[in-house]
């Protein structure tokens, strides 16, 4: 009993996923909340975790990769973690320049 048909080939090649972006976007993003206490450090790494977070969101949209979640959790990420050190930043300057009362007398 012969096969009638003939032997199937491999598919074509698949372009391997980029994940890269997504998890750049996840580790800066977490770290720029704790970094917050240095907040030109916290701002830059919530700015730069934001971009990733987005750049990987739009890679996972084109299907260049698999890792929306993990972009978009970067974006947020980042984005809470430059908007702390903003805060943190604006918060310093208030209490440098107000006079609390009570406090130093």
């Amino acid at each position: 009993m012969t096969n009638p048909y003939p032997p199937q080939g491999y598919g074509p090649p698949t372009q391997p996923q980029n994940n890269t972006l997504g998890l750049l976007a996840l580790i800066i993003g977490i770290a720029s909340i704790p970094l917050v206490c240095c907040w030109p450090v916290g701002l830059a790494a919530g700015i730069a975790g934001a971009v990733l977070g987005h750049l990987g969101k739009q890679k996972a949209a084109q299907g260049l990769a698999n890792n929306r979640g993990q972009a978009q959790a970067g974006f947020i990420c980042g984005i809470v973690g430059a908007g702390l050190a903003v805060l943190s930043l604006l918060l310093g300057v208030v209490f440098s320049v107000v006079d609390l009362p009570g406090v130093g007398n």
